[in-house]
């Protein structure tokens, strides 16, 4: 019996030095790559080899690529858009970008309009380059071809009530994928995350000290370069920005900001030229922030009250940046 008893021991000593050892090497990697047009890292503490994770997140977001990407012809959005759709079954990850984009066109009273991209395109911001100045009459061509209004979902059927409609997620769907990325890698085992993709954020439990993550907000400096704006403690939320003062183009002597008014096919006036928007989720972040960038903080500050959603302006004001907080915001940052 004793030295049944010694064996059961010696054998709970060998799995708790084991437990041990494999918790001693656990630490923080990083991962990057390239994905849907633009970057991606990770952060994880973890005893899993960067190359290895790098593999697996790499062959999800192939999936995401092959799902949402306008650029890929053969993908889920393209052979939908090259279709001249009037009923389209969808995948699942795109019936749920197509619900949550549609519940926000509403909620935003139309300023998320997925259906916008050929307005973006023609002003010049689009992936060909092509840098010409539309006319009144290409904007307003375009403008009849447009409108998440004509969309409707039910369940995995999409439906469209006029013709020529084009379909770009590059609005939410980063923030979709990120949010994906958490759920992969928490269900293999990850706790303390961070994933980025393209500047759109989330985290998951804290930094390897307990301490929460730390992300910059960053906006114009008063001659429009950039600067931190904001430092933020996130825990289990994510961050999403949108801004106009990096990417503008130039036509005679006046200069446009790339967002476009969904309203009226031209670029935004306002004078906002950043919004951030801090959510539970990526994919809400990322289209709410291009809402209330395209509205402008003075319609933007009273839907982000009334909705109860955290968000954060930058105004251009003559030779200073004033900043606005939402309710939601100020209470989220004055707890930390």
């Amino acid at each position: 019996m004793y030295k049944g008893v010694m064996k059961i021991l010696c054998l709970n000593l060998i799995i708790l030095l084991t437990f041990v050892s494999c918790q001693g090497e656990r630490k923080l990697i990083e991962v990057k790559g390239e994905t849907m047009g633009t970057y991606y890292r990770v952060k994880s503490f973890t005893d899993v080899e960067p190359a290895e994770l790098k593999q697996d997140l790499d062959k999800l977001l192939v999936l995401f690529n092959k799902i949402f990407s306008t650029y890929i012809k053969d993908s889920e959005l393209s052979k939908i858009n090259s279709s001249k759709f009037q009923r389209f079954e969808l995948s699942k990850p795109l019936q749920k970008v197509m619900t949550l984009a549609l519940d926000i066109n509403k909620k935003s009273g139309g300023y998320f309009d997925v259906t916008v991209g050929p307005l973006v395109n023609a002003w010049g911001f689009g992936p060909d380059g092509k840098q010409k100045q539309p006319t009144a009459q290409e904007i307003k061509t375009l403008l009849e071809q447009s409108g998440s209004q004509y969309l409707s979902l039910e369940d995995k059927i999409l439906r469209t009530k006029k013709e020529g409609l084009y379909i770009d997620l590059s609005a939410i769907a980063k923030g979709f994928a990120v949010d994906e990325m958490i759920k992969f890698l928490e269900f293999k085992g990850h706790k303390n995350l961070l994933v980025e993709i393209g500047g759109e954020v989330r985290t998951s439990g804290t930094k390897p000290d307990g301490s929460n993550w730390k992300l910059g907000i960053e906006g114009p400096s008063e001659n429009l370069g950039s600067k931190i704006s904001k430092v933020i403690e996130l825990k289990n939320m994510s961050l999403a920005t949108s801004g106009s003062y990096r990417n503008y183009i130039k036509y005679g002597d006046k200069v446009f900001s790339h967002t476009i008014d969904p309203k009226s096919g031209y670029p935004s006036e306002h004078k906002t030229v950043s919004v951030s928007v801090l959510s539970e989720y990526c994919a809400d972040a990322d289209a709410w922030a291009t809402a209330l960038m395209s509205m402008g903080a003075e319609k933007g500050i009273e839907i982000a009250n009334n909705l109860d959603i955290a968000a954060y302006f930058q105004v251009k004001n003559n030779d200073k940046i004033d900043i606005i907080m939402s309710r939601k915001f100020i209470k989220y940052t004055s707890s930390k």
